[in-house]
């Protein structure tokens, strides 16, 4: 199967966001909560896409701006990450 788990795509992102630095137990469980509760949020929207009252062009566009914002996001991590290393 291709698809990851959620542990498997936080233990690649904590690995990346991490690089070069020694995080405190403390912070490093933070960000796995956050990181956790980023994806329940999505998943309950992705659920929600499925019911009567969202019709297909909304979910479709719901998950394109979704899909942009973390875009944004990835590049900004991106460009700090590379200024810190």
């Amino acid at each position: 199967m291709a698809l990851k788990t959620i542990e498997q795509e936080w233990q690649e992102f904590s690995r990346y966001i991490f690089t070069g630095i020694s995080p405190s137990p403390i912070q490093v469980e933070e960000t796995k909560r956050a990181f956790f509760a980023g994806s329940f949020s999505l998943l309950m929207a992705v659920r929600e896409i499925g019911e009567p009252h969202i019709n297909e062009d909304e979910g479709c566009e719901y998950l394109e701006e979704r899909y942009q914002e973390s875009m944004e996001f990835y590049e900004q991590l991106k460009e700090r990450h590379a200024k810190r290393n």
